[in-house]
């Protein structure tokens, strides 16, 4: 009969009581490097000891341990791997904790993440793959629950059953469509979806049959991230002279009068002069700088003597 969760619970933390010597000699590496209280940790040192001291050394090679840039959904996760040559069964576990939500986290959440996601491992291995799945779902269920609270007491940790970081994952939903139906106005979400990739709503949702149903209602992108350093790079010449904040379609005159007549560039961009009531400003806080004796320079734009040390603000003020 297999293994079930709270018989590999139970006999991990046996284990405790009295501990090994190298059980000992792991705890004794973990409290001085914890002890050393470093911004940053190794979470492939610590799973290697951890594993020692709390899963019966059962968890490597089996458990990959890995930072993940993708994960924006949630603070860590178990993906158990198949392996082709042995009629595809599961194998092995690559563990993964979230980059972008445990960067900016205190030292703590990242090892209360690593435990939690070691607990998992241990009961996927331990229980061939048989891992509970518990009341809701989730697969923290009474052996989860019993060998977190052991974890917990014996090394003063905070093992959770849940570790979101709502505001961290809600940061990362920067793709948003709203909903032009009658759904926009019904809690809790108000016809807004949001997501950290690029992947309108549609027929791949499980909820979209229903709201094609009970709502019927169009959604149409409403926000997005801006463009990041990596694709700016990747753009042509001509595009990223588009998104120049200071282009030549900046200098385009406003409504009131010009001193001269607009025209068109070779590439049929219409090219204005500065307005009128800029000139005049220009002027104005040239002649104040000329009276108060400071040396002044010519603008390469509108010609105006600007003093010296503030020709970089005229130019980003004015033009």
């Amino acid at each position: 009969m297999p293994m079930t969760d709270d018989d590999a619970a139970l006999l991990a933390i046996s284990t405790l009581d009295p501990l090994s010597e190298t059980q000992k000699d792991a705890k004794a590496n973990i409290d001085s490097i914890l002890g050393a209280d470093y911004p940053f940790i190794d979470i492939h040192e610590l799973f290697r000891l951890y594993n020692v001291l709390y899963f019966r050394s059962l968890l490597l090679p089996r458990v990959e341990v890995s930072w993940s840039a993708r994960l924006t959904l949630c603070a860590g996760i178990c993906e158990l791997v198949r392996d082709p040559s042995n009629n595809n069964k599961y194998t092995r576990v690559r563990l993964k904790l979230s980059e972008p939500l445990l960067k900016y986290r205190p030292r703590s959440d990242v090892i209360n993440t690593l435990l939690h996601e070691a607990i998992h491992s241990y009961f996927f291995i331990t229980t061939s793959w048989r891992h509970s799945r518990g009341d809701d779902g989730t697969g923290h269920g009474a052996g989860f629950l019993l060998l977190a609270d052991a974890i917990n007491n014996h090394g003063g940790y905070e093992v959770t059953v849940y570790h979101t970081f709502h505001d961290e994952v809600d940061s990362y939903r920067t793709h948003v469509w709203q909903c032009d139906g009658q759904c926009r106005s019904k809690a809790p979400f108000f016809g807004l979806v949001k997501r950290s990739m690029n992947r309108p709503p549609g027929k791949g949702d499980s909820w979209w049959k229903r709201h094609e149903e009970e709502c019927g209602g169009v959604f149409t992108k409403t926000a997005e991230p801006g463009m990041t350093k990596d694709q700016i790079e990747r753009l042509s010449g001509l595009k990223k002279a588009g998104m120049q904040k200071n282009k030549l379609d900046g200098w385009v005159a406003d409504s009131g009068a010009v001193s001269a007549p607009a025209v068109k560039s070779s590439q049929g961009t219409v090219i204005g002069v500065p307005s009128e009531r800029k000139r005049k400003a220009s002027a104005s806080a040239a002649g104040t700088a000329v009276k108060h004796g400071k040396s002044s320079v010519a603008c390469p734009i509108c010609e105006q003597d600007v003093v010296e040390s503030e020709i970089n603000q005229h130019l980003d003020r004015m033009h």
